[in-house]
């Protein structure tokens, strides 16, 4: 092959896997990731009214499912495709990915059977044989309604000890549902977050690499070019602080206009705590009177300690 045809088949290659990188950024981004998420069901878990809710709810979010029989009743499992590419041999590839998570549905007459013979943590352990390496959510339905018609039946305090030692003992979450509506959006839920679980991961393995601690990606956020931008972050982080509204932030930057001269006034301040609290408060943009309020001393340290304390458990 002469060298011109090299280097084509060179740049055929890069631009192959230029396009297919690509689309797999695409297709791990919120929304359009759903399209290759697919549930598979067991048909015991859609028996009842809540059947039809649950995929209801699985097609509104362009999530794929298939019923079929599964190891154990009442289970829905995931998993992952990825968009079919085109290899530097020509052919065609798609990679199936199994997902860590899976949905039991529990009826709350059996969870309370299984509260009073005491073996809700072998019933569970005994599952996740069939399952080994996955992560069980436990979805409880209908326990409320159960124990209204069955008064007596097991006490509030067991059922608690049971379902909190299944959660220390194998790490299994639960949920209690009441109706068809919950049992469909609990579902579609869980199968959205683990759609979106890769670009969550992707984006924090960057935030962490690259020393980012904000990101601008979601609604709402400020973007900062430069110095533009600060002014509105400046406030918006004030609002963030409770009992902080749009008037008691305007009022601080109005004395101090930057966040490193409010750091520096609580630093350097004789009294540091009240270093806010004379500030007034403009009611509405309108004048200041006589009788103008102010942030006063209870706030004041609230800020404080948001902007000066170094304890990582430190309660406002």
């Amino acid at each position: 092959m002469s060298k011109r045809g090299v280097k084509s088949s060179e740049n055929t290659v890069e631009r192959m896997e230029r396009i297919n990188y690509h689309n797999e950024q695409k297709n791990i981004k919120p929304g359009q990731c759903n399209k290759f998420l697919h549930a598979v069901i067991d048909p015991a878990f859609l028996q009842n009214e809540h059947g039809a809710k649950v995929l209801s709810k699985l097609n509104d979010l362009n999530l794929k499912y298939e019923i079929k029989q599964q190891l154990k009743p009442r289970v829905i499992t995931f998993y992952r495709t990825t968009q079919q590419n085109l290899t530097k041999q020509g052919g065609m590839t798609e990679k199936v990915v199994d997902q860590k998570f899976i949905i039991y549905l529990l009826p709350g007459a059996e969870l309370v059977q299984h509260v009073k013979d005491d073996n809700l943590v072998a019933n569970i352990a005994q599952l996740l044989d069939h399952y080994p390496g996955k992560t069980i959510f436990l979805l409880i339905f209908g326990l409320v309604a159960y124990c209204r018609e069955n008064r007596g039946c097991v006490g509030r305090k067991e059922t608690e000890v049971a379902l909190t030692e299944l959660q220390l003992s194998i790490n299994c979450s639960h949920q209690l549902i009441e109706t068809a509506d919950e049992v469909g959006d609990l579902v579609a839920r869980l199968g959205k977050s683990m759609a979106e679980l890769p670009y969550k991961q992707q984006q924090q393995a960057k935030y962490n690499q690259e020393q980012h601690y904000l990101g601008n990606e979601k609604k709402g956020c400020v973007r900062v070019e430069g110095t533009a931008g600060l002014h509105q972050l400046y406030q918006n982080q004030l609002i963030k602080i409770p009992s902080v509204t749009l008037e008691i932030a305007e009022a601080i930057i109005e004395v101090y206009p930057s966040l490193s001269q409010l750091i520096d006034g609580f630093r350097f301040a004789a009294d540091g705590p009240n270093l806010l609290a004379e500030i007034p408060i403009r009611r509405a943009g309108g004048p200041i009177t006589s009788s103008i309020r102010r942030i006063g001393p209870e706030l004041s340290k609230k800020i404080y300690k948001v902007y000066s304390s170094v304890d990582p458990k430190q309660k406002l």
